[in-house]
C-alpha cells in the first residue's frame, strides 16, 4: 500500500478536525473566555451556526465552484456568495429575533443595546470565511487534478514515443545482420556465434526495456552492440572510431535515447562509394554525461534529411523527461562534418 492509498483517509482526517477545531472555537472558546453564564439559546445558535456552515462549504467546493468559477463563468458565483451571505443574515436576524438573543446577550455583558439587530457582523466574517476557504480549497484541488493528468499525458507521451523509437529501429538491420552472420558461417564460425549471441542479446533488450527507466551501463552496452553489428555489413570504405569507456559510472536513464543519434550517423553518414567516417564518444563527469556523434557529411543530403524523424523524436522526449536539464546542438561543421552534442545531467 502506497502513499496514495492513505491520501483520501488523510484528507476526510483533515476535514474532521477542522470542523471540530472551528466547533470547539464557536462552542466553548469564545463563550468561556467571556466568563459570564450564557443563555441556552446562545449554545443552540452557535451549533445551527455550525452545521450551516458546513452546508455552506461543502455546496461552494463541490457544487457551485466546480459549475462556475472552473467553467471561466463568475457571475453566477458572485450571485450565489451574495444570495448565501443574505440568507445567512435573514437566519440570523430571524433567530435572533425570536429568541431574543441579542437582548439577553446585551444584558449579560453590560451593554444597553446591541447596536445594529440587523446586521450581524459575527456571521458575515464566519460566512466570508467559509466561502473564501472553500473556493480556494476547490481551486487547489482541480489544479492538483489538471497537474496530475497532465503529466499523466506526459508519460503516456514518453511511453508512447519509446514504442515509437523501437519500431524505428529499422527492421532490415535485423534481416540485414542476419544475412552477414550467415555470410560469416563460410569464413569465421566464431565470428558468426559472437555476432549471432550480440544480436541476440540486442533483441532482448528491445523486448524488455519497457520500463520508464534503464541505467547508463545497460545503454552503453547495447550501442556498442548496434555498432559492432553495423561494422559486419560496413564496406572498406567506412571507418568506425568509437570512445565509449568500459568503466562507467552507472545513473537511471530513459532506455532507447542515445540511439538514435548514433542510427542517425549510419543512416545518413555513409556513402556507398566515397570514404566516411564515423566517430562516437561518450564522456561522463559523474550524473554529467556528454555524447558526441560526428559522421561524413555529403552535400546531395539536405540538412533536414540529415536530422531525420529520430533526432526529431529524441528532442521531443529530452524536453518531456529532461527539461532544463539538457543541452544539444547539431548541425554542419567548419571542416564539412555533421555533428550532434549532447548533454545531459541524469542526476534527478
Amino acid at each position: 500500500m502506497g502513499p496514495s492509498f492513505f491520501r483520501p483517509y488523510l484528507f476526510t482526517g483533515l476535514h474532521i478536525l477542522s470542523w471540530v477545531l472551528l466547533g470547539f472555537i464557536m462552542l466553548f472558546y469564545i463563550p468561556l473566555t467571556w466568563n459570564v453564564t450564557l443563555p441556552g439559546v446562545f449554545w443552540l445558535w452557535q451549533m445551527v451556526l455550525l452545521i450551516l456552515l458546513i452546508i455552506i462549504f461543502y455546496s461552494n467546493a463541490r457544487i457551485i465552484v466546480p459549475r462556475t468559477i472552473f467553467k471561466d463563468n463568475t457571475s453566477p458565483f458572485l450571485v450565489w456568495a451574495f444570495i448565501t451571505i443574505f440568507a445567512m443574515q435573514v437566519i440570523a436576524y430571524f433567530y435572533t429575533s425570536q429568541t431574543d438573543l441579542h437582548t439577553k446577550i446585551s444584558l449579560i455583558l453590560g451593554f444597553k443595546k446591541y447596536k445594529n439587530p440587523y446586521f450581524d457582523n459575527y456571521v458575515l466574517m464566519l460566512s466570508l470565511l467559509v466561502l473564501g476557504i472553500s473556493t480556494s480549497w476547490a481551486m487547489l484541488q482541480y489544479w492538483q487534478k489538471a497537474a496530475q493528468h497532465k503529466q499523466k499525458l506526459e508519460q503516456d507521451k514518453t511511453a508512447a514515443e519509446l514504442a515509437m523509437l523501437k519500431a524505428q529501429i529499422n527492421p532490415h538491420f535485423f534481416f540485414n545482420s542476419l544475412n552477414s552472420i550467415y555470410s560469416l558461417t563460410y569464413t569465421d564460425i566464431e565470428d558468426s556465434r559472437n555476432a549471432l549471441h550480440t544480436l541476440s542479446r540486442m533483441m532482448r533488450y528491445l523486448l524488455y526495456s519497457t520500463e520508464e527507466k534503464t541505467t547508463l551501463l545497460k545503454e552503453a552496452e547495447f550501442m556498442r552492440d548496434f555498432i559492432a553489428l553495423m561494422k559486419l555489413r560496413a564496406n572498406s570504405k567506412l571507418t568506425i572510431i568509437t570512445d565509449i569507456p568500459e568503466k562507467i559510472h552507472d545513473y537511471p536513464i530513459v532506455p532507447m535515447l542515445l540511439l538514435p543519434l548514433v542510427e542517425n550517423a549510419f543512416k545518413h553518414g555513409v556513402h556507398a562509394t566515397d570514404k566516411s567516417e564515423i566517430y562516437i564518444k561518450l564522456t561522463q563527469n559523474g550524473s554529467e554525461l556528454e555524447f558526441e556523434v560526428e559522421n561524413t557529411y555529403f552535400e546531395k543530403t539536405t540538412v533536414s534529411d540529415v536530422g531525420g524523424i529520430g533526432l526529431t523524436n529524441t528532442k521531443r522526449r529530452l524536453q518531456l523527461i529532461y527539461p532544463n536539464q539538457h543541452f544539444i546542438s547539431f548541425g554542419v561543421t567548419d571542416h564539412g562534418t555533421y555533428k550532434i552534442k549532447l548533454k545531459i545531467n541524469l542526476e534527478q
